[in-house]
């Protein structure tokens, strides 16, 4: 092979290995903006596709060159075969993984950073040698060969050293009165709305009943998209009932390794329009389009060294999510679980929990009945303070909590008694949920003025008592974008400029965005005159 094509050939060589790590990286970036991530999944594969070409090739080719050698090789020949079959291996298992072993998905960008380096070193043997002969020779300027290994040394340290942007993980927790103070734009900058994450389709392949009240559902992705989730995060789903549209959110069930399919596992609610139609009427073949995923309630590996999972009743869902996602990667996390329901038959994911306790060394699981039968023998009551005092690791632990309202604000009264640090504590809310499935009631016994004025828009419009200010919003043409309607995803964060509202749930709101007086339209209901940035 002619020599300036092999150093071109080993030049595109690594420029592949390279454009694979940039892709990995710029696609875990990207991961709420599913299209630029599917844009970017298809650039690593054409990659990785020509990347194993070139290799085959450079194999076959040095195959040629060693035939018939009967003396000893060159060191420099030795150090390029010896990488070359370093090499090798590391790319098969990457290619088993991405193709075969998804559950594996985490080692993919270790395994393609060290397949970039090894191509780096393996055609820099050849090419530093020939780039620095041919300048000597005058084939090529001196300048110019030195211009291409600044620039290379340039993108390698700027991949290397590069800042990433700071993602906050911080969950505010309670019900709170917002109130605003007119900030001068130039004191706080308005805080821009978060972008509304496309729309994905998905359709209901599978039923499996979990309980008297509550089935698991199984919905495949269409249209080639692939939800990039943390476990516990939550989808908002627009559901089609006797043709109106219902946005409901929903945790996720299913672990995120699995990337072809979600589930959801609704409990059925008395009166519950949403719930009621997914227990009773759903049927395989139903499609639906939702957004995601949003929330801050979820489980890292990075962060949460041990973790204890606090379930009532169908709370029991994101920690489900939790738990298949340990499985999957093999972690070694501890986990205690705790989960309160009221009899046997309300337990929820039984049989799949009992495996998991016997598969997972690291998992302790406790189940109490409030009303328990006469078989029973494990805690009877309610979830009390020597239950959680009894965890192993108490101070060290991080807990996630969810279920109904009271029982979260049980547990974490006995938490801060047992002085466990505020920060530790993580809860989701199924609140504002069991709100909207059982209608609003509206508080007519105030009688003070609701206007609220839309600055952006130049309206002005009254709201009714109990109506949010994204309602009003929407009856009148004034463009908030939004999606879980529960105060959960942070999506329809708006300016409050002047005025008073009351917010039960605040989980979606950015410490930098309340620190500017922003509000959640969802869930702020007006007290009295209010202005906002719309």
């Amino acid at each position: 092979m002619h020599a300036s094509l092999s150093a071109f050939l080993g030049s595109l060589f690594v420029l592949l290995a390279g454009t694979n790590v940039w892709s990995m990286l710029h696609a875990s970036q990207r991961a709420t903006d599913r299209r630029i991530g599917a844009r970017l999944m298809w650039v690593h594969r054409v990659a990785g596709y020509a990347f194993v070409f070139l290799f085959c090739a450079m194999c076959f080719f040095m195959a040629l060159r060693l035939k018939g050698v009967d003396e000893e090789l060159p060191s420099r020949v030795v150090l390029h075969l010896l990488l070359v079959l370093l090499l090798a291996p590391i790319l098969l298992v990457k290619v088993l993984i991405a193709r075969y072993y998804k559950q594996y998905s985490s080692a993919l960008l270790p395994l393609g950073v060290t397949i970039f380096v090894l191509s780096f070193a393996l055609v820099s043997i050849n090419l530093v040698p020939y780039f620095l002969g041919r300048a000597r020779s005058g084939g090529v300027p001196a300048p110019l060969s030195a211009g291409f290994l600044s620039t290379l040394c340039i993108g390698v340290g700027v991949l290397l050293f590069r800042r990433p942007r700071p993602v906050s993980h911080a969950v505010s927790t309670g019900a709170s009165r917002h109130r605003g103070d007119t900030p001068s734009a130039a004191s706080s900058p308005a805080h821009p709305p978060a972008t509304v994450a496309p729309s994905i389709r998905l359709r209901l392949a599978r039923i499996d009943v979990q309980s008297h009240d509550a089935k698991t559902l199984r919905f495949l992705l269409l249209d080639g998209t692939r939800v990039v989730a943390h476990p516990g995060q939550f989808l908002t789903f627009q559901w089609q009932i006797d043709g109106t549209v219902v946005p409901r959110s929903y945790s996720l069930s299913s672990s995120p390794c699995q990337t072809a399919y979600v589930d959801i596992t609704p409990k059925r609610i008395p009166n519950g329009q949403v719930s009621s139609f997914l227990n009773q009427r759903a049927a395989i073949g139903l499609v639906v389009e939702a957004r995601g995923p949003f929330g801050r309630f979820y489980f890292d590996e990075e962060r949460d060294r041990r973790i204890v999972l606090i379930a009532g009743g169908s709370g029991i869902t994101p920690m489900m999510s939790m738990l298949r996602y340990i499985d999957d990667h093999c972690l070694s996390t501890p986990v205690t679980l705790l989960y309160g329901v009221r009899t046997r038959n309300d337990i929820i994911f039984e049989d799949e929990l009992d495996r998991l306790r016997r598969r997972l060394a690291n998992f302790r699981m406790v189940v109490i009945l409030s009303q328990p039968d006469a078989a029973w023998c494990g805690p009877r009551g309610r979830l009390n303070r020597d239950l959680i005092a009894a965890v192993e690791g108490l101070p060290a632990s991080t807990f996630f909590v969810c279920g109904p309202p009271p029982f979260m604000e049980n547990v974490c009264e006995i938490l801060r008694s047992l002085d466990v640090d505020l920060a530790r504590i993580r809860r989701e809310s199924f609140g504002s949920a069991a709100r909207a499935e059982g209608g609003r009631e509206p508080d007519a016994s105030t009688s003070f003025d609701r206007t609220v004025e839309f600055a952006r828009s130049g309206k002005r419009c009254t709201a009714d008592p109990g109506q949010t200010v994204l309602e009003l919003a929407e009856m009148h043409g004034v463009d908030i974008p939004s999606a879980c309607r529960q105060g959960r995803c942070g999506t329809c964060t708006t300016r409050l400029l002047e005025g008073d509202v009351d917010m039960e749930v605040e989980e979606g709101l950015e410490p930098s965005a309340r620190a500017e007086g922003c509000i959640l339209p969802c869930v702020a209901r007006p007290r009295g005159f209010v202005k906002v940035d719309a």
